[in-house]
């Protein structure tokens, strides 16, 4: 039984009489053989059909998810990690330490939900780690029955809809939104890849529905842009002085022009003015100052192929496909002066605030959910659990050391990591941004220390997971920037999975090449030499693999892939993957016996030492470093190095604290002082409120937008999957005329004939009421249809019924991109109205529900016009 360390309310309590449920079960289902067990699993799909409950299967369910994993991977669910799962499919967050493994708990909820066959989505926050997951744990489903899907970037629609019908499909955040909106601009149902939305298990939940929560999701076309206008502001920048002509507010992240500013400015111009409605240079200015004073490259992006790229501020990664909105992103390549992209127009848009509350069920794990749990609770209805921890939790927390400036401080860094490696301690040092990462390099280059390095740059995020897996490799030294979602386990030791890959690729690739150019007689002398430390039955294996015709024929390629992918096949097709799977065994053996010498003596240094080179704006970040040393009851060591200079004390600090600091500080040693780690955790909290003031009021602002467009994609899948739409067109033209009776009466007959496209007879000597006119005009409107349909139906019996949904979806399309538009404008509109005391977002409401009611009438008028003056040339 799982002991209790929190009081008689607390969670373990709450699930124990469940926990005791399942370890009973576990008794029983040791027993079974595995056939057996999958019949149990086939038997819960029945119950689940017959009952319609998925709460009574919980129990059997959970054990039978962990006598799978047990059989196939050998990794057994401790009662904590059971708890972990019962939060998630309770609609919750599960905090657990990093280490305590999440990604095996979701399988318990995972194949839970999967009984109902609605699909169960499982979210990632990278393509590695949703294909890293999918290959490790699909194991398990497979021995269960399930199916599993994996969606990653490149794939094509069919591919696409095949992994979203699978029982539980593991994909990015990024996929799956974009696949929603893109499902939701189809114009044939065959074009539509998800299945309607059902249980989603979001993993790294705080860096998707808090650190992304205010970059909205876009799907744009290209429109016409002023290019020379971003290059000559850009220009312009070079002419004008930090506090005489601009200032900028670094906190806000934001730039005002000054009244000198204008004049100098509209003077280098030769114009009158800046802000003139038919000419603005004022975005372009602004634009241009922004990017020279707050966006620099190797910090918010790097330059990559003569392109801007941004760096993702939270995770370090690189976001190839996101673009700066509002014009930005052009001046910062006029500031680089590469070649300016097109600006591009809103088609389709949406926050992952909004997405994620579109499913019935939602449940999301991380390791550090607690700093942010009001903002989960408001928005998402979402509570966070603490999950305990298997095994006590050894790492030490030193207090931060602060310095006086950056040079005492990085000095400081790099002393450190030469005293500490000496010892044969590994150290993970983080940084926040590329320029940190590579400045520290430098540094440890001048004590000859040898290092790893993994920051956005490409050449080192390609080598992302072997860096972060060996970080805990005796003597090893490794610099990252933020360490959020990086997956991998660090352990002590070092990782061999990495290890044997690379051995064994060495191996089989200098065996292949040997027989291949026919030099088998230096490749009889040099085999026990080269293979020195194997096993007499590994080499035999091996000298089998190379008289295996099929072997020889791989590329070297091809022997790396299978390699990677050697989980993933439960059953060799191939006599040679037979053959590697041995020796990949064979080499587990050997090196595990040397990674546990290697584990007990990282773990006797003290185990993985982290230094944290400045506090980031949100504690969760620092966290999520701390987190990495320490993993289910390794002992580990974490310390913080700050400066004065830092950004967060020198826009949060306050003025107090910098005088206290310089006068307590007067040369290069630097000090510990609790008083300014309060200081710290209340900036930090200052600027975590903020942030999430700021996401709520966007998630205010766009929860208009969102019932608009949860509204649109309704009516637009309802036309979608609709058999006809004839009563559709019959009732959007008997509206029209009803309209324009009521409004127009004299002129109603002459408008009325020009929305048929022909000339309407009506006998001028007799005077019709307006019921009579109305019936005239709605058989007038059925006849010209009629005689359409007869026109187009010479092409098929289908063409009217399709080209009527086409029509009917694009318009509905274009006028949706068109109020995106408008939308867009309005919220620029309202925000200054705030100064004559009225409530933006009161006034945002108010108009947004105007602009939408105008819709649906001029989506009937569109329809009925280009319908009736449709033809196929």
């Amino acid at each position: 039984m799982l002991k209790n360390p929190f009081n008689k309310n607390s969670l373990v309590n709450q699930y124990q009489s469940l926990i005791n449920q399942i370890n009973i079960l576990e008794t029983e289902l040791k027993t079974l053989s595995d056939s057996e067990l999958r019949a149990k699993g086939f038997k819960l799909k029945k119950q689940y059909e017959n009952n319609q409950n998925l709460d009574s299967l919980i129990a059997e369910s959970f054990a039978l998810t962990r006598e799978a994993s047990l059989r196939t991977l050998g990794l057994r669910h401790f009662d904590v990690q059971l708890i972990g799962g019962l939060v998630l499919n309770d609609q919750k967050i599960a905090e657990m330490k990093t280490g305590e493994g999440k990604t095996l708990v979701a399988t318990l909820p995972a194949c839970l939900n999967a009984i109902t066959k609605k699909g169960v989505h499982i979210v990632t926050v990278n393509d590695y780690l949703a294909n890293r997951d999918q290959v490790s744990m699909g194991q398990i489903y497979r021995f269960l029955g399930l199916d599993t899907g994996l969606i990653q970037e490149g794939m094509g629609r069919l591919e696409r809809r095949e992994n979203y019908t699978a029982d539980i499909t593991y994909v990015t955040n990024y996929e799956l939104t974009f696949d929603f909106l893109r499902d939701n601009m189809a114009l044939n149902l065959t074009d539509v890849v998800l299945r309607p939305f059902n249980y989603c298990i979001i993993d790294e939940v705080d860096s998707i529905l808090i650190d992304e929560a205010q970059t909205p999701l876009i799907i744009s076309d290209n429109i016409s842009t002023p290019i020379e206008k971003y290059i000559v502001a850009a220009e312009i920048t070079d002419y004008l002085e930090l506090n005489i002509h601009y200032k900028v507010d670094e906190k806000n992240k934001n730039v005002v022009l000054t009244e000198e500013g204008s004049k100098q400015i509209e003077k280098i111009l030769s114009i009158q003015d800046l802000y003139d409605t038919e000419d603005p240079w004022i975005p372009y200015i602004i634009n241009a100052l922004k990017a020279n004073s707050l966006f620099f490259n190797n910090v918010h992006y790097i330059v990559q192929n003569n392109r801007i790229i941004i760096v993702d501020e939270f995770t370090g990664r690189i976001m190839p496909d996101r673009r700066w909105g509002d014009g930005l992103h052009q001046a910062i390549e006029a500031k680089e002066k590469l070649s300016i992209r097109q600006k591009t127009e809103t088609v389709a848009a949406i926050t992952y605030q909004n997405f994620f509350l579109l499913y019935p069920k939602l449940g999301g794990m991380t390791g550090t959910g607690k700093t942010a749990e009001i903002e989960f609770e408001k928005i998402y209805n979402l509570s966070v659990k603490e999950i305990p921890t298997a095994k006590p939790i050894q790492r030490k927390d030193l207090p931060d050391l602060i310095y006086k400036d950056q040079f005492s401080k990085w000095n400081a860094i790099a002393e450190t990591c030469n005293n500490i490696s000496s010892t044969g301690q590994p150290i993970l040092v983080g940084t926040t941004t590329v320029e940190k990462s590579e400045m520290l390099a430098q540094l440890l280059n001048e004590y000859k220390l040898s290092y790893q390095i993994l920051n956005a740059k490409p050449e080192n995020v390609r080598r992302e997971s072997e860096i972060v897996a060996q970080a805990g490799a005796k003597n090893s030294i490794t610099i990252a920037t933020n360490m959020a979602g990086r997956g991998t386990d660090i352990i002590l030791g070092g990782n061999i999975n990495f290890k044997i890959q690379k051995k064994l690729y060495d191996i089989l690739t200098l065996s292949k090449n040997y027989i291949v150019s026919k030099k088998t007689n230096i490749f009889q002398s040099q085999l026990m030499r080269q293979f020195e430390g194997n096993s007499q039955k590994f080499i035999s294996v091996l000298l089998s693999l190379l008289n295996d015709s099929k072997f020889l024929k791989l590329s070297d390629i091809d022997i790396l892939r299978i390699l990677r992918e050697n989980d993933r096949i439960s059953l060799p097709r191939v006599s040679y993957q037979c053959s590697i799977r041995f020796l990949i065994n064979e080499l587990v053996s050997y090196y595990k016996k040397h990674q546990e010498q290697e584990n007990k003596i990282v773990k006797n240094l003290g185990g993985l030492y982290i230094v944290g080179t400045e506090r980031n704006d949100s504690r969760r970040v620092d966290n999520q470093l701390r987190g990495r040393c320490g993993r289910q009851g390794d002992p580990g060591t974490s310390r913080f190095f700050l400066s004065l200079d830092d950004n967060l004390l020198r826009l949060f600090g306050g003025s107090k604290i910098q005088n206290f600091m310089q006068t307590q500080i007067s040369d290069n040693s630097p000090l510990e002082s609790n008083l300014i780690a309060k200081s710290l955790d209340s900036a930090q909290e200052r600027v975590e409120e903020r942030a999430y003031q700021q996401r709520k009021i966007l998630f205010d602002y766009d929860d208009v937008l969102n019932k608009q467009r949860n509204i649109i994609y309704f009516e637009r899948r309802q036309i979608l999957e609709s058999k006809s739409v004839q009563k559709d067109i019959f009732a959007y033209g008997e509206q029209i005329i009803t309209e324009l009776l009521l409004e127009l009466k004299d002129e109603t007959v002459s408008l009325i004939g020009n929305l048929f496209g022909r000339n309407l007879f009506l006998n001028s000597s007799r005077e019709f009421d307006s019921y009579e006119l109305k019936i005239y005009l709605f058989n007038e409107f059925w006849l010209t249809y009629q005689a359409k349909n007869q026109e187009l139906s010479v092409y098929g019996s289908k063409i009217m019924e399709n080209l009527e949904r086409t029509i009917i979806l694009i318009h509905t399309d274009r006028i949706w991109r068109e109020h995106l538009q408008k939308m867009t404008l309005l919220r620029e509109a309202v925000g200054w109205r705030g100064y004559g005391q009225k409530d933006p977002l009161y006034e945002y409401k108010r108009e947004a529900f105007l602009m939408f009611e105008t819709r649906e009438e001029i989506l009937r008028h569109l329809v009925i016009y280009d319908l009736l003056r449709s033809s196929i040339l």
